[in-house]
């Protein structure tokens, strides 16, 4: 009996793939979510890679009782948390802006603005809207920023949000909520502006022409 379940526990370790490949299928993602989490480069990059670290250290305990990419999701957010506690205690929590050189020509984030083939009246309208829906995610709280990364951006499911975050899935939907319901109000100046006044509809239509009889 022992035998057996030494040979299904190894078995399924036999499943998971390299560590490598897990790397290359998710680093983007992490990185991407922990950016947007963090608001800086150079944190965001140290993070990602604790991230993998953490990950790697703890890969040969891993026997896949949950997805591989929710297991790292959950490490990254978990150290995202430690992250907010430190700057907390350190007492320079700044607010996220996207107007720092990262977010104009920077490679790294290239990837992560729509490339918008329109006029650039309408591209620069779009990268306007982008940083302020940024900004707005910002300026949530972290426990709420952290739920809709998760699944308005990353595009999980209600579940794996629930398992990545330790919560319930009524937890998180309620938490989801309460972060589009901020957004909302955030951009709703810039998603429905208010329409120009129609000057052709208020200015009166001339009186017919009298013609004269004959």
């Amino acid at each position: 009996m022992a035998d057996m379940q030494q040979a299904n526990t190894d078995a399924a370790s036999t499943t998971l793939p390299p560590f490598e490949v897990l790397f290359e299928r998710y680093e983007k993602g992490i990185f991407n979510l922990i950016y947007r989490m963090v608001g800086d480069m150079e944190d965001a990059t140290d993070l990602t890679s604790q991230t993998f670290l953490h990950a790697l250290r703890a890969y040969d305990r891993f026997r896949g009782e949950a997805q591989a990419y929710t297991w790292l999701y959950r490490i990254a957010v978990n150290l995202c948390k430690n992250h907010f506690r430190k700057r907390d205690r350190e007492a320079r929590f700044q607010l996220i802006s996207l107007d720092a050189p990262v977010m104009s020509d920077g490679e790294e984030m290239e990837r992560d603005i729509e490339d918008l083939s329109q006029s650039p009246e309408r591209l620069m309208e779009g990268q306007e809207l982008q940083v302020r829906i940024q900004e707005s995610i910002a300026a949530l709280a972290p426990d709420l920023r952290t739920v809709i990364l998760l699944r308005d951006v990353q595009g999980l499911s209600y579940q794996e949000v629930a398992d990545i975050t330790g919560c319930t899935v009524e937890a998180v939907k309620s938490r989801i909520f309460r972060a589009r319901g901020h957004l909302r109000r955030a951009l709703g100046p810039y998603l429905h502006p208010e329409p120009e006044p129609d000057t052709a509809e208020t200015t009166p239509d001339p009186p017919p022409t009298q013609r004269r009889p004959l």
